[in-house]
């Protein structure tokens, strides 16, 4: 539960949140939480989108809007005042929540040189996990698995350095399925050669220009 609200609402509303042992075990008991990252940078470092998506039941989205109410609001105005996007999708008793436009509080990327690092502390957000008695979240049984996070990170240039679980040349995913998985956010990306181009594209505009120069 605290993992989901840190990620959910990372801004001032946070700080306002108080969760407690009970309440994070009732969550586990009731049923899986998957927390969906989309995230992009641009050649300039800056984190140009972060999305987030929620898939839970009906019970964790009460448990969220009875924290976000203690200051009046319900998650969807708590996000809204914050200037972002909220969507909810209903399916039985499942539920699908989408907030966009929210800057991210701790995702930074810095630039040095020809490259650019990208980082998001998310194991901060495992501490609940860690800190509770080792009998009280079964972390060797099912209950281990009831929380996951799969994150998606496109950067501007090919990703030469990370911690994720797949790569493929500027895009990386992490799937943590598990709390011994949830992992900080890290990859290193060439920047690109060309405004707007990657590697590949700067080579292909290099090669045009010089067809023509020839003509």
């Amino acid at each position: 539960m605290q993992v989901i609200l840190f990620a959910l609402l990372r801004g001032d509303i946070v700080r306002k949140i108080i969760l407690h042992i009970s309440i994070l075990l009732m969550v586990l008991a009731s049923g899986c939480i998957t927390l969906s990252v989309d995230s992009k940078v641009n050649k300039n470092g800056e984190i140009f989108q972060y999305d987030m998506t929620i898939d839970t039941n009906s019970y964790v989205y009460s448990l969220l809007n009875s924290q976000a109410s203690e200051d009046g609001k319900t998650l969807r105005e708590s996000v809204v005042a914050q200037g972002g996007q909220y969507e909810e999708i209903w399916d039985g008793d499942n539920v699908k929540i989408s907030i966009k436009g929210l800057p991210p509080e701790n995702a930074y990327a810095e630039k040095a040189g020809d490259y650019l690092t990208y980082r998001d502390p998310m194991k901060n957000f495992s501490s609940g996990y860690q800190n509770a008695p080792e009998d009280a979240f079964g972390r060797n049984g099912a209950a281990d698995s009831l929380f996951k996070i799969h994150y998606y990170l496109e950067m501007p240039g090919e990703i030469v350095d990370s911690n994720a679980d797949f790569v493929d040349g500027n895009k990386a995913e992490w799937h943590m399925v598990n709390a011994a998985s949830i992992r900080d956010i890290y990859a290193k990306s060439k920047v690109p050669l060309l405004p707007g181009f990657g590697p590949s594209g700067a080579l292909l505009a290099l090669l045009v220009a010089a067809f023509f120069v020839r003509r």
